[in-house]
């Protein structure tokens, strides 16, 4: 995608109208309570007292009489308490990294463009079911940060700032994801959006600090299908896409350690997430970007149900 027309699309452009009506129904929600001073739309683990009723239980000593469901006492002389479904809001953190290493392009649209993508459907989704929500950038350091909001508005300015984007430096987790993250002192949801081109031990750690502060956290790995085959069959030139070395090789002859090595990566980081007690997703760069987003999403909603 050019430049100049990405300036010129409207933050509707991030979200066509075909997702939208597909993810309506979708539910993205911490799996911790979250306490605010709204409520949302999102349905707290928890059994709290909302508009919602969920189901009738015994009533037993010491239960708020206030729950008591005269209406079925009257018609059946049982003591039962009406519960309800907590509604609750989320604060949804969107973590992306802009470093070169996304400016990677297979066949289709860029990492760094199915990045953002992919973060305008979170926010979409939030926005939808009246959560707030906040972006943060990073490469080097933290290179943007938008505050908490939750309008239309702020979505409008959220998506501006997705567009305004552009991938650049070279990917310091130690020192920009770590900056980033440091003023995430927040329970809820925090969401890192990065091809995670480094090894787990140094990744993974400065990504648990959220979840011990009580965040639910998810790191999803954006990769594009072709750095994994590597199908090239003749001698060539690669150029890393941030310190600028050029390597000469035949990829013919390394291209099975090398998958190797790509696979053993993404269990790498997925083993070490599920050991600091959070989520790893990947996912592969695609047009139909919501596809692998929304099924990490359903497997959520599946835990919940």
């Amino acid at each position: 995608m050019e430049n100049q027309d990405r300036d010129n699309e409207g933050p509707v452009g991030l979200v066509e109208a075909d997702v939208i009506e597909r993810i309506r129904r979708l539910e993205l929600f911490s799996r911790f309570r979250v306490e605010g001073f709204m409520n949302g739309t999102n349905k707290s683990p928890y059994k709290g007292v909302t508009a919602d009723f969920l189901q009738h239980r015994q009533y037993f000593p010491g239960d708020n009489l206030k729950y008591l469901d005269w209406r079925v006492y009257g018609k059946s002389e049982r003591w039962v308490i009406r519960q309800y479904e907590e509604l609750t809001n989320t604060r949804v953190s969107v973590i992306l990294d802009v470093s070169n290493s996304m400016a990677y392009q297979g066949t289709g649209m860029t990492k760094h463009d199915f990045g953002i993508r992919c973060a305008a459907l979170i926010f979409y989704l939030a926005f939808l079911h009246k959560d707030s929500f906040s972006l943060s950038t990073f490469h080097t350091e933290r290179a943007s940060h938008i505050p908490f909001g939750r309008s239309k508005r702020h979505l409008t300015r959220i998506f501006h700032g997705l567009v305004a984007e552009e991938p650049g430096g070279q990917t310091d987790f130690t020192n920009g994801l770590e900056e980033t993250t440091a003023p995430l002192r927040h329970k809820g949801l925090t969401i890192v959006l990065s091809d995670f081109m480094a090894d787990a031990d140094q990744i993974v750690p400065l990504i648990s600090r959220l979840r011990f502060q009580g965040s639910d956290v998810i790191a999803m790995q954006i990769y594009d299908p072709s750095e994994r085959a590597m199908d090239f069959t003749t001698i060539t030139r690669f150029h890393d896409m941030e310190d600028s070395e050029i390597l000469v090789v035949d990829p013919q002859i390394i291209q099975n350690d090398y998958q190797r090595e790509f696979d053993a990566h993404q269990v790498e980081m997925k083993e070490a997430c599920q050991r600091a007690g959070f989520d790893f997703t990947a996912l592969p760069v695609s047009d139909e970007y919501d596809v692998p987003l929304m099924a990490c999403v359903r497997k959520r909603m599946e835990l919940f149900s």
